[in-house]
Order: C-alpha cells, then sequence, then structure tokens
C-alpha cells in the first residue's frame, strides 16, 4: 500500500491500480484514469491529507489537455451550468427527475414534517402520561397516532423516511426513537408484503418497543461512563417490564406484545430475555430488531457521537446472521438504500447533495438532490434538481458526509 501526500498528487497522473481517500474506503481515482484538475480541487477543498492506492505510478502517457482541465460547453439552463468538472451533469432531461411539490421548500414549513413533529409530541405525551400513571384514554391516544403515522407513511413514505437523517429536529428522547424506528417498520414491511392489518400492529409495537425504558433510572440512561453489569442487568429487563404494560395492563395482542419483549433476541440466539434464536422470534420483532439498531446508531447518545446513515448501512451489512433475519436486512437494504434517504453525500465532481430516492437495481448509483454545485452554488430548501447517479457513468457518490463536515465549506 502506498500513501501520497496532497501536494505530490500532480496533474495527468495515472495508477495501476484504484486510489483512494485517506479513510481507505471511498475511491478518489478509479484504475488507469488521470488526475484531473476536478479532482485536485477536491483535494484541496476537503482538506484530505493523502490518498492511498495498493498500485503503482504508469508512465505517463499522453493525454487530452481539455480532459485534464475539465474544459465544457454550456449545458442546459434546467441543469447545473457552473459546474466546471466535464461531467456534464444533467445535459439530458432524462437525467432529472419528476419534482414532487410537496418535497420542495424549508423543511420546518413542509406539511409533512409538521405532521411528523405532531406525531412525536403526540407520542411524547403518552409517554409522559404513562410515566405520571395517567393511564386515562391511553390506549385510544396509542391508537390515534398509529392511524395517523400510517395515514402519512401510505403514500409519502420515501420522503417521510428522510427525515430521520434530516437533522436533528426533535429532542434525543424516547417519542423519537418510538416515531423513527415505527417508520422504518413500516418501510420494511410493506417491502416485506406483510398486509395492512398486520401492518398497523407492527407500528403500534414500534411504537411501544421501548416502554420499558421509561421506568428505568436516570443515571443509568443518561450514563456517559461504561456500564456496570448491574447496569446493564437493569437495562435488560426493560423488555420484559415493557412486555408486561403492553399486555397484562394496555391488553394488546401478542403480536404487538411479542416485538416489546423479542426485539432484542438474536438470529443466533445470544440476545435477551429469553435467548430465542431464528424462528422462534416473531417476524413483527424482527423487523424491529433491525428499525431499532439502525436508529440507534444514528441518534447521538449521551455515551458516544451518532452515525453516519451509510456507516450504520454497512455495520448493519456486516450481521452474517448473528443478530438480525438475512431477509428482513435483505427488504430493509433495497427499502432503505445503501446510502439512507436523507442522506448527505459528496460527489466526484465535488457537489454536495442528498439521497432522495433508493435504486434497487443499483444501490449506489441512488437519485441525489443537489444542495451544492461542483462551481459553489447553493440550493437552499431542498430546491436543488434531482439527478440520477444510474443515467450519469462519469458521476458517482464519492463518500457520506456529516453535517460537521461542511462547518466553514458552505454558506
Amino acid at each position: 500500500m502506498e500513501k501520497i501526500k496532497r501536494e505530490l498528487v500532480e496533474l495527468g497522473m495515472r495508477f495501476s491500480a484504484p486510489v483512494f481517500f485517506d479513510d481507505g474506503k471511498n475511491m478518489f481515482l478509479p484504475e488507469k484514469k488521470p488526475v484531473k484538475k476536478s479532482h485536485l480541487e477536491i483535494l484541496e477543498k476537503w482538506n484530505i491529507p493523502f490518498v492511498i492506492t495498493y498500485g503503482h505510478l504508469l508512465s505517463n502517457t499522453a493525454a487530452d489537455l481539455d480532459e485534464l482541465l475539465a474544459v465544457d460547453s454550456p449545458v442546459q439552463e434546467q441543469a447545473v451550468t457552473d459546474a466546471d468538472d466535464g461531467l456534464e451533469v444533467l445535459e439530458e432531461a432524462e437525467d432529472l427527475e419528476e419534482e414532487n411539490d410537496i418535497t420542495v421548500g424549508p423543511l420546518e414549513e413542509n406539511p409533512l414534517f409538521i405532521k411528523y413533529i405532531d406525531l412525536y409530541k403526540n407520542m411524547a405525551s403518552v409517554f409522559d402520561n404513562l410515566k405520571r400513571d395517567r393511564t386515562d384514554n391511553i390506549e385510544e391516544n396509542i391508537q390515534l397516532v398509529t392511524e395517523n403515522l400510517f395515514k402519512l407513511l401510505e403514500k409519502n413514505a420515501t420522503f417521510v423516511s428522510s427525515f430521520l437523517l434530516a437533522g436533528e429536529a426533535l429532542k434525543n428522547d424516547y417519542a423519537k426513537s418510538a416515531i423513527n424506528v415505527a417508520i422504518v417498520t413500516y418501510v420494511v414491511a410493506k417491502k416485506m408484503n406483510v398486509p395492512p392489518s398486520r401492518l398497523h400492529l407492527y407500528i403500534t409495537g414500534a411504537l411501544l418497543h421501548d416502554i420499558g425504558m421509561l421506568y428505568l433510572p436516570e443515571a443509568i440512561i443518561n450514563k456517559k461512563e461504561p456500564l456496570t453489569a448491574d447496569d446493564i442487568s437493569t437495562l435488560k429487563k426493560h423488555t420484559t417490564d415493557g412486555a408486561h404494560i403492553v399486555g397484562d395492563m394496555l391488553h394488546y395482542p401478542d403480536a404487538v406484545t411479542n416485538i416489546v419483549l423479542q426485539h432484542h433476541e438474536h438470529w443466533d440466539g445470544n440476545g435477551y430475555p429469553n435467548s430465542r434464536s431464528g424462528a422462534q422470534i416473531s417476524t413483527g420483532a424482527r423487523i424491529v430488531a433491525v428499525a431499532d439498531a439502525f436508529e440507534a446508531m444514528i441518534t447521538e447518545k449521551a455515551y458516544r457521537t451518532s452515525m453516519l446513515g451509510y456507516e450504520a448501512m454497512k455495520t448493519i451489512l456486516s450481521d452474517n446472521g448473528r443478530h438480525f433475519s438475512s431477509d428482513v436486512i435483505r427488504a430493509f437494504i433495497q427499502s432503505m438504500g445503501v446510502y439512507p434517504i436523507g442522506s448527505l453525500v459528496l460527489l466526484n465532481d465535488g457537489s454536495i447533495g442528498r439521497i432522495a430516492k433508493v435504486n434497487q437495481n443499483a444501490p449506489l448509483r441512488p437519485s441525489v438532490r443537489l444542495w451544492v454545485t461542483a462551481g459553489g452554488v447553493c440550493y437552499p430548501d431542498n430546491a436543488g434538481p434531482i439527478i440520477k447517479l444510474e443515467s450519469i457513468n462519469k458521476l458517482f457518490i464519492l463518500r457520506a458526509l456529516n453535517t460537521k463536515d461542511l462547518h466553514g465549506k458552505v454558506n
């Protein structure tokens, strides 16, 4: 493996093997392709200290100067007119996704996002009442959240699922987790062709999956130090305590109660509380287990920072049948994408966008809504054009970004 410092990377260099960024995971340059002006600009803009290759520098071969400097003719007005890297992004109309007016505009003013916030507030009220032992009309209130969430997702699941990664609009608490896990549960269960009547029960189970956590000591929940053996033992009781509340007190059917009880059981039998394995775990619990794990990974906790959606996906994909059912993981990836909807990504022309739509046939080439073009033009409030990467061979995702990566780089 050879590390090449940024200042040593020169225009026209070609290598016998792909070249990767300093993380060793995301490709900077395909094998035998020349370094262009746009590549050098990316290294400078993102302050990449070095790149990595397992190949060697090839003898310099003649390269067209226009190719290296990426001189282009103007593209259509509706395209990205300031891109200077030769990718001809959006040159043809079929590269554009049809716009959906409901997705354009400031997120906080979007009617779907407002409904999402209302559901969060309603769920927070349910949990607050439960903690205070105020159980009057509690089942009706939970049912109302279930029904309203189902209606919200029926026609808008793709856009609504992007709220999980669109920013920290909500507090980090159980109501947020409940709504987000229920959203992912809906998306995955729909992909698995779960019938509507059963899907309603799965959403309810997802909303209540961590209800037992409401009664744990705050000292454990907010602890920044590693948990002790006693802390872990107390923490694990939330599944049995929650199942008691949901089944015995609220009288929900087994399809709901089993989700609460079993969502920490592992496919290989090493989970809790009863070391169930394989088909012994209910289908609803298998789905919620994946949804809950994903939501936990992308949410910042007292004891750790959140993962990028892409990193969370890779973690779940690498499970290899230990924690999760393979059929659920397959449906999860197909419906949410390798780069989850809402993820912020850097493209190889230096532009930045958010994942707008999953491409099941080519998971690494989804549709992306541009936020900042290669020339630095910003499209605030989800107003940028949506491009289909599958239609543009020269354009691809370099890596996922965290909003913290953008500090000082974009307005």
